[in-house]
């Protein structure tokens, strides 16, 4: 147990009212070490956990959970009937036919190269990632196939306006008697979409299945099925369920097998940077045992006055880890509060920097998104703060030690 007598002594070692003010000075450095360690972390770990969430929340909400293709690559024919068996079959699962193309976007004086994407309007009304982003009216002139929808990104660049005209080019060139030429045709913008991630934004066209088919003369054909699952933790039970019912000749892609390079670096990342940070609070910890060893130094004679009047080695202990520990709480808390702070406030402060500094930090073109993703994980913060609380209370531990083993004879005996 802790004594009232110990917690005093404890407060007067820590602020004392004498001319002892460098110690002072030191105890601040090390409380702002802590501190500014454990924000920092929080706030990194928190706009990684953002970026990693963002990014597949809106890769799966373009692409799907799961993507059913032929072995071969070839072209699905009887589509319809697959369709409907698998939905039939299995439940809590959404089905998209889906064909896929790269083109050449011309408009005016301006050209780009663009991703093109056959699909029908249930792939918009049963993805949450689309509800909010396209209006009524422009679903509506999607389902009766008058134009294309495209991404805000290119309608600012381009100034583009519901009801202009663009020209799209598809590599995949018609042969004639007097040769190649390429595969082009108009059409008519009726709508925009914005999932705030740059990469789609600015390249990618929707366009209605059947226009798709005779734009690159596919005769109905379709390129693969995009299986948006409801149960995202279920993902391999739907995956299992699909094998059963899919003939052979069919593989089954998830979203894992689709981008495994980005996410696993994006794995290492996180956790690489977790440790790199965790040295920031290690050097406030070692900092703290510097003020500690200091203050022992400092209290010389108090010590030695202490251990007089009949105040136990065990007591001096106690007295010691207290102090470091009291600077290692504040610290990690003020750190905790600075933290949460910044992440909620952070595309506040990012907008704020950048118009005193005159400079684009966050670039959409680099980070893909356009803002600062932040999730903040509470698990990962009070892991995060126990961390700090236990580093602060071992960095205590050599210094009290230290001061409890002295003689007192030699601490107040005159220089």
């Amino acid at each position: 147990m802790i004594s009232f007598f110990e917690l005093w002594v404890s407060y007067k070692f820590l602020f004392p009212k004498t001319k002892e003010k460098f110690f002072s000075i030191i105890t601040s450095i090390s409380f702002a070490g802590i501190s500014l360690g454990v924000a920092t972390l929080i706030i990194v770990m928190s706009v990684m956990n953002g970026f990693r969430d963002e990014l597949t929340s809106k890769i799966l909400g373009v692409n799907g959970h799961l993507k059913v293709k032929p072995f071969n690559n070839l072209k699905i024919e009887k589509h319809d009937e697959l369709k409907i068996n698998i939905e039939k079959k299995i439940k809590n699962i959404n089905v998209h036919k889906v064909i896929v193309g790269q083109g050449l976007l011309n408009y005016r004086s301006y050209s780009s190269g663009i991703l093109m994407k056959g699909v029908e309007t249930d792939y918009f009304l049963e993805r949450k990632i689309f509800s909010n982003t396209i209006d009524k009216d422009s679903l509506a002139s999607f389902e009766n196939n008058e134009g294309v929808i495209i991404g805000e990104k290119i309608r600012d660049k381009l100034n583009l306006k519901i009801g202009d005209k663009i020209n799209i080019i598809s590599p995949d060139n018609i042969e004639t008697i007097l040769g190649t030429i390429p595969r082009s045709a108009s059409f008519k913008v009726i709508g925009f979409f914005s999932i705030g991630m740059y990469e789609y934004d600015s390249s990618l066209i929707f366009i209605p299945s059947s226009i798709m088919q005779k734009f690159l003369n596919l005769n109905k054909k379709i390129d693969f099925f995009e299986v948006y699952v409801k149960k995202f933790s279920q993902i391999e039970f739907y995956k299992n369920e699909l094998k059963l019912i899919l003939p052979d000749h069919y593989r089954i892609i998830d979203w894992r097998n689709l981008n495994p390079t980005l996410f696993n670096a994006l794995e290492v990342e996180r956790n690489v940077m977790f440790l790199i940070l965790l040295l920031i609070i290690l050097v406030a910890a070692f900092n703290l045992i510097s003020s500690m060893i200091i203050l022992v130094s400092t209290k010389s004679r108090d010590i030695g006055i202490l251990r007089t009047l009949g105040v136990s080695r065990k007591q001096l202990l106690k007295i010691f880890i207290i102090n470091g520990s009291f600077i290692g709480l504040c610290g990690t808390m003020l750190g905790l509060i600075i933290g949460v702070i910044f992440c909620v406030n952070i595309n506040d402060i990012k907008e704020t920097l950048e118009y005193l500094l005159n400079f684009e930090l966050f670039s959409e073109e680099i980070y893909f998104f356009t803002k600062l993703p932040v999730i903040l994980d509470f698990s990962q913060i009070l892991k995060i703060v126990l961390i700090s609380l236990i580093l602060s209370f071992l960095a205590t531990i050599y210094p009290s030690i230290k001061a409890s083993r002295v003689e007192p004879i030699n601490l107040i005996k005159w220089d």
